[in-house]
């Protein structure tokens, strides 16, 4: 019980958790992948030394990725989920009777392949759904290939590190606008308040240009970097209008009508330098 994995993502900040064992641990020709299982947080899936989820805290993430741009939306027929190959954002998205279909853009099949082997208790296997089609390529490419195509984009990314760091890019944020058919929503990974306050100020102003009415907001994972993760809303139909709308069949174990509007209220540090 003395095997810990330490994840350093940032020069001053180390987090570490105890494993009791490794389930798989393999090279693909895009990242490190490790699937470990912990003494508290469940089976957790690490990408290149860094948490990408744990069975235990992963709603916190997954929910509140998919389901805001999802209800603000209301019944979105097309969904697309950028990255995503652990398959908890696209259980969560096919909760939504109205949807059709959902796109999942992974780049590394490899991803998919274990997530379905060590991550059936959590998510089963959303795969098998026939409205799920998984399309393995780069997601530049395809986004540039289908403008207007999608009610809902869900950029479930890894950090901007290595090939990742596109995905945070200005180029990318007007693909995906591009690409939301009208009246559309998407939301992002966006990283940290404390840590990463530049950068999400920086895909603010982008979202902002784009779009009549982004926001940034927020969810506890006690897992990630600070005990937490923000998302970007993007869309030019508020976020608000989510407050509305019925949450889709299933149980919900993080979001409630009051996190998903508090989500949005931020410390006033953070939000002076975001809307000054």
């Amino acid at each position: 019980m003395d095997n810990w994995f330490t994840e350093e993502l940032h020069p001053y900040y180390r987090k570490s958790l105890r494993v009791k064992r490794f389930l798989a641990d393999e090279q693909t020709q895009y990242q490190h992948i490790q699937i470990v299982e912990t003494e508290f947080f469940g089976n957790a899936l690490i990408l290149d030394g860094v948490i990408q989820l744990t069975e235990r805290d992963n709603m916190g993430y997954h929910e509140m990725l998919v389901h805001v741009p999802m209800l603000a939306v209301g019944k979105p027929g097309r969904v697309l989920i950028v990255g995503g190959g652990d398959g908890g954002s696209l259980q969560q998205a096919l909760r939504y009777p109205s949807v059709e279909e959902a796109v999942v853009c992974e780049l590394d099949q490899r991803v998919v392949d274990l997530s379905r082997q060590h991550f059936a208790a959590s998510f089963g296997d959303p795969w098998a759904d026939p409205r799920a089609r998984l399309i393995v390529r780069d997601a530049f490419d395809f986004l540039e290939e289908n403008p207007g195509q999608f009610d809902v984009i869900i950029s479930d990314t890894t950090d901007p590190i290595g090939m990742a760091e596109r995905l945070f890019s200005d180029k990318f944020y007007k693909l995906m606008v591009r690409a939301l058919s009208p009246g559309g929503a998407a939301s992002t990974q966006c990283e940290q308040p404390f840590f990463d306050t530049e950068l999400i100020k920086k895909i603010y102003k982008s979202a902002k240009k784009l779009t009549k009415h982004p926001a940034y907001y927020y969810a506890n994972i006690p897992t990630y970097p600070g005990g937490g993760i923000g998302f970007m809303y993007v869309s030019n139909t508020p976020w608000a209008k989510g407050l509305k709308s019925k949450y889709p069949p299933g149980k919900n174990k993080y979001i409630n009508p009051e996190v998903h509007k508090a989500a949005f209220a931020l410390p006033e540090f953070f939000r002076k330098e975001l809307y000054g």
